[in-house]
């Protein structure tokens, strides 16, 4: 059997490695086809990016030819016309993902580092430079030229490669867009701007040795300042019907690779991990995919993968009504807001309105399309994708709204679990319901609050199954461990007042009788097994 590709961000280890590879070379042919200059994919993380741009370095590098010539065996492109154009260009590849400094001489330190590696790489090309070119090339690889001089290494480069080979140059950025979020977040925007604007300005547009550019990153934002000279860029993003099968999964291929694994796509899974629709397509974020092949347990994977400072800054400083209808997407409603492709950090810098946080979420992949109002004036509806990014939206809106208090309020409650101290449990509950803003008794919410909650805490050592059938009054959660020693049966109950919570959680605990929940864990040979009635009213709650 073939091993899981998780975590492998390298082409040609992942095809040496004899992994299971979603063959996504057709991108190749399409991008030769399309003959754009300059192209941008914007994708949430752990989409595929940095695999994709691998592919590209792989397949178009003149210099790994031999090397990599077995690489694309039995793949898409291997048939295509355009496999002509296999290890036929010299390529510059470079990913700004570790860009993540909080000042700017760290992140332009960082930056001089990555170049001067690249320059190492390409010393050969020494012998065709004159004497001036090699003290030039010799000061940017060694550290010794000005800021100036760096910003134009690119692009200078790409010339000299281009002398040597006799053929124009591939140019490829990884997470273009990590830098200028660093600099929003941290106070050095406009600096961070400056550097990368001044490189892409230099190697993407004003350069004649230039065959093509891709860019690849989480945002489309700062459009204007970033890209303000680049006529030639071609922007793919979530919305647009071409590459749209290029990241992420489609339907067919997560089917694929979980029956290669043993696994089936239920409708649990699919409740889990789908609902991502790129222009009508259903997409899955292969990295929850992968994990979920590996580990054979539905958890919340991908929302652990990255820092989400600017999302929960947002909603830190965003308005309580903003909040409030924010909060929403929660219990299951959509949301309608308007596309904005020319986002800029600096809109966000004002007091964050509705729309352009719902436009950082959609592009994070935190929302997706739920309907089309009128694409003419770029009116959508936005939804949560599946349980596993609500789960994490409801994460950060603790976060967002409360204080670092949070995270001791959920280990306490799980530890109270586990020692079945209901009044502990009672006590850090509420503590953390204080710091929600919209509470107007949405059984939705309190659902998918539990659930953040109890993902929070059990993470790998609990198996957390959800049930929730509208009109029939069952509303639940079923947990068990991992190893079957012990299990978990919460029934959740809304009231309309306080007065009647206590009745409320006796209905709940009958209810948990007689609708004998017990055996489902019983089947799965749970034995130690504690039921719990949540009777929740507003910001208030009861554990019985």
């Amino acid at each position: 059997m073939r091993a899981n590709p998780i975590g492998k961000e390298n082409f040609g280890d992942l095809r040496k490695g004899d992994c299971y590879y979603v063959d996504k070379t057709k991108a190749i042919e399409d991008l030769l086809a399309n003959q754009s200059t300059v192209v941008l994919y914007t994708r949430p993380r752990r989409f595929g990016k940095t695999l994709f741009m691998s592919m590209l370095d792989h397949f178009f590098d003149i210099e790994k030819k031999e090397n990599n010539k077995d690489l694309f065996n039995g793949l898409y492109i291997s048939k295509s016309p355009y496999f002509k154009d296999f290890g036929s260009y010299p390529v510059i590849s470079l990913t700004f993902k570790n860009l993540k400094q909080t000042t700017y001489e760290s992140v332009y330190a960082q930056f001089v580092a990555i170049i001067k590696q690249i320059y190492v790489d390409k010393n050969y090309v020494f012998e065709v430079l004159d004497d001036s070119e090699k003290d030039l090339f010799n000061g940017i690889k060694n550290g010794t030229v000005t800021i100036e001089e760096y910003k134009l290494s690119i692009f200078l480069l790409s010339r000299w490669l281009e002398r040597y080979h006799q053929k124009k140059v591939v140019i490829l950025i990884d997470e273009y867009d990590v830098p200028i979020q660093c600099g929003y977040l941290n106070g050095f925007y406009k600096e961070a701007v400056d550097l990368i604007s001044s490189v892409f300005s230099a190697c993407l547009k004003t350069n004649n040795s230039l065959k093509m550019g891709i860019l690849t990153g989480v945002l489309r934002v700062s459009k204007e300042s970033i890209f303000s000279d680049l006529n030639n860029l071609k922007i793919y993003d979530m919305k647009s019907s071409n590459y749209l099968e290029a990241f992420g999964f489609t339907e067919n291929e997560t089917k694929e690779l979980l029956k290669y694994y043993g696994l089936e796509l239920t409708s649990e899974v699919k409740g889990f991990y789908d609902g991502y629709s790129m222009n009508g397509v259903s997409i899955y974020n292969p990295w929850s995919i992968l994990n979920y092949a590996d580990e054979k347990i539905l958890n919340s994977y991908w929302i652990n993968t990255s820092g989400n400072e600017l999302i929960i800054k947002l909603l830190s400083e965003t308005s309580k009504e903003n909040k409030i209808e924010i909060e929403k997407l929660a219990t299951g409603e959509s949301i309608s807001f308007t596309y904005n492709d020319k986002l800029t950090y600096l809109d966000l810098d004002k007091k964050p309105s509705k729309n352009n946080i719902l436009n950082l979420m959609y592009a994070s992949g935190y929302l997706t399309i739920d309907k089309v109002i009128d694409r003419a004036f770029g009116k959508y509806s936005l939804k949560i994708p599946n349980e596993e990014v609500k789960i994490f939206i409801l994460k950060i809106i603790s976060y967002a709204y409360a204080n670092d208090e949070i995270d001791e309020y959920v280990s306490n409650f799980g530890e109270a679990l586990k020692n079945d101290n209901k009044e502990e449990m009672e006590n850090n509950l509420n503590k953390m319901l204080e710091s929600i803003s919209y509470m107007d008794n949405y059984e939705n919410f309190y659902h998918g609050y539990m659930l953040g909650i109890f993902q929070g805490f059990l993470r790998e050592k609990y198996i957390v199954k959800s049930n929730r059938e509208a009109g029939k009054g069952r509303f639940d959660v079923l947990i068990e461990s991992v190893d079957r020693t012990v299990g978990y049966i919460f029934e959740f109950k809304i009231a309309d007042n306080e007065s009647e919570m206590e009745n409320m959680a006796s209905l709940a605990k009958n209810q948990m009788k007689e609708k004998e929940y017990y055996k489902e864990l019983q089947l799965d040979k749970v034995s130690n097994i504690h039921e719990y009635a949540l009777v929740f009213c507003g910001k208030k709650c009861i554990v019985r």
